[in-house]
């Protein structure tokens, strides 16, 4: 497989010096940006579950927030109870994600559009239901705590040492899902997201297929809440609420459905950008009711965020990415037609 980043010497540079960016910012960088850059890793792997299933497949699922839950009390069960490392814990997770995925891409082989988000939905509920009932239930009412895991000899407590285990997994996912794409699950998704009924005409089971979008999308949202919860040794299903699913659809709506570079992106915009304003305003001294005053509208300004992009630029930040990299591939030598010279 050629990646298009090597294509050519420049491109080359350029992905070596951001290899060694990505390598070196943990070093450099203060325990509070590495902290930040990790928030964001485990935000790009849930964005592009999410935009696999919605950007590529076409299937509204408003259900993301409780695949998640399921992966991060999975991991606190099995923790709690069982004391099984992370290389059992995170592949058993992405089972119960793949399995309440299944039950949740049911409905898809009768509903279309919101419809089915209202019953993927319902599906959050349920589960946010179930996990928040063995919380307080189980006398766990601030979370269930979890302990750092340990891979060998390496104990994953440390934020630098996180950094480079959830970025290795950042990649993998996004290689994973982009020879996904090209695979013939992925050429049936993109068929049935652009017409479904001739996508079923020509001989594409549509409904394997569409069960097998919510079955792998759910199995790697479990996966990321799981790795979520490991992170900040707790799973509380205050985490979880129905918002979590709108921060991740303002992600791939932000960054570009359908595009692997636009989760990143989105997933990068969408959760620093309250660690923005919070800088700004401890750069300009505001007073803590303004902070308060931020936090209680910071989904309302999502809101605008999201639909300033629908109105503007519907295909997000991947195609003001390509738009400013078509321009300084053929600037100065930009396109003019030809001047027809009258005889």
């Amino acid at each position: 497989m050629v990646i298009e980043a090597f294509d050519t010497p420049f491109r080359k540079k350029c992905a070596v010096l951001g290899f060694f960016v990505l390598v070196g910012f943990p070093f450099v960088a203060s325990g509070y940006f590495v902290h930040i850059a990790n928030l964001i890793a485990i935000s790009c792997i849930g964005a592009l579950a999410l935009n696999l299933l919605c950007g590529n497949a076409g299937l509204l699922s408003l259900g993301h927030a409780g695949f998640m839950a399921s992966g991060a009390f999975t991991t606190a069960i099995m923790t709690l109870h069982f004391k099984m490392p992370i290389w059992i814990v995170l592949p058993v997770s992405g089972v119960v994600g793949a399995m309440l995925g299944f039950i949740a891409g049911l409905p898809s082989l009768r509903l279309k559009g919101i419809y089915l988000g209202l019953s993927t939905l319902a599906m959050h509920h349920l589960i946010h239901y179930g996990c928040s009932e063995y919380q307080f239930h189980g006398g766990f009412g601030f979370g269930i705590r979890i302990e750092d895991p340990r891979i060998g000899p390496l104990i994953l407590a440390d934020d630098r040492v996180w950094y480079f285990v959830l970025w290795v997994l950042v990649g993998l996912t996004a290689l994973y899902i982009k020879n996904l794409l090209r695979s013939r699950p992925g050429r049936a998704w993109i068929a049935i997201h652009n017409r479904d009924i001739a996508a079923e005409i020509i001989g594409i089971n549509i409904g394997y297929y569409k069960v097998l979008a919510f079955i792998v999308s759910s199995m790697i949202t479990a996966m990321a809440g799981s790795l979520y919860s490991y992170y900040t040794n707790v799973a509380s299903i205050d985490e979880y609420s129905f918002m979590l699913t709108i921060y991740y659809l303002a992600m791939i709506i932000v960054g570009g459905m359908g595009s692997i570079l636009g989760s990143l992106m989105g997933a990068f915009l969408i959760t620093i950008l309250p660690f923005t304003f919070l800088y700004i305003f401890d750069f300009f001294e505001v007073s803590g009711v303004m902070k308060n005053f931020f936090f209680a509208v910071r989904s309302g300004i999502f809101g605008v965020v999201i639909i300033l992009f629908l109105l503007i630029e519907p295909l997000g930040l991947a195609e003001i990415w390509r738009r400013v990299r078509t321009f300084f591939q053929l600037w100065p030598f930009r396109f003019k037609p030809l001047q027809v010279t009258k005889r």
